[in-house]
């Protein structure tokens, strides 16, 4: 068993976890299942919950095949053929980790340190007001290295594009390696669904195909393949949401893990090298 207590991670991350193992389960999909919940914290002290352990490999394996990115794509269309409209414990996402918008920090950032010494506490206190978080976070946020000229062309292409319209439906919100659960080749299960919510398939798919592409240099469509046979549908917005989950990184990936073709890591430039082919590729294709 897992018990997840907030601490490391939100209270209101708690609550969605639990709504969405809840509906993993009624819609039979390969999760962990809900044991208890404490989510006012009346038990633990804080709000918690228990959830089955699940079998397998969460090990970020030093070459990925061409059959689990096909597994990938068709273990994400599994999800997203679930309808869900936006409620409290299960809201709607943007991008990947939608607790982060690193573009925005990027540009709060750059306006903080443009700013006259006595003016960057008001710049702090409105960032606090606006985000709801506290000053500690709001102060790491402006602190973080600025954008380079393509983070900030980038950005400003899927500002001027606006986020596709559609149905929400069922989201992870947090798809990489480490959240998913393997037996060699064959997908057994998605874990930590404390992103999760109502979205579009994109917020998962395209930060699936991030994750591929930067972490092996791997084609990522093998992963919008699997999807697309799994969902009996072609995906929609494909670049604008790989654009997207691109931006939601820091300008430097210190740090992420990546590998050569031969299984070798790689250093932070080559990975962050990565991350700027993909996200140029995902411009040009807008």
């Amino acid at each position: 068993m897992v018990l997840r207590v907030a601490g490391r991670i939100g209270s209101e991350q708690i609550v969605t976890a639990a709504a969405a193992l809840r509906y993993a389960e009624e819609h039979l999909l390969p999760a962990p299942r809900l044991l208890a919940a404490d989510l006012d914290g009346r038990v633990e002290g804080a709000p918690a919950t228990l959830e089955t352990a699940v079998p397998g490999s969460s090990r970020l394996p030093a070459r990925v095949s061409l059959a689990q990115l096909h597994a990938a794509g068709a273990a994400l269309a599994q999800v997203h053929k679930i309808p869900l409209d936006p409620r409290p414990d299960l809201p709607l996402r943007h991008r990947p980790t939608s607790a982060d918008d690193r573009a925005r920090s990027r540009r709060w950032a750059a306006l903080y340190r443009a700013c006259p010494d006595e003016e960057k506490g008001a710049v702090v206190e409105a960032l606090c007001e606006w985000s709801g978080v506290s000053a500690r976070w709001v102060r790491e946020w402006v602190n973080e290295p600025l954008p380079t000229p393509l983070l900030l062309w980038a950005d400003d292409c899927v500002r001027e594009h606006g986020r596709p319209d559609g149905p929400t439906g069922f989201v992870h919100g947090d798809v990489w390696w480490g959240n998913t659960r393997w037996d060699g080749d064959t997908f057994l299960a998605m874990i930590d669904w404390k992103d999760s919510g109502a979205g579009n398939p994109g917020v998962d798919l395209g930060g699936f195909r991030f994750q591929m592409a930067i972490t092996y240099g791997a084609d990522p469509d093998p992963v919008l393949e699997g999807w697309e046979r799994e969902a009996g549908t072609r995906a929609t917005d494909v670049a604008y949401w790989d654009a997207v989950a691109a931006l939601n990184t820091p300008t430097v990936l210190d740090g992420w893990p990546g590998y050569d073709d031969r299984g070798w890591p790689l250093d932070t430039a080559a990975v962050t090298a990565r991350r700027d082919a993909f996200l140029r590729a995902a411009i040009d294709r807008l």
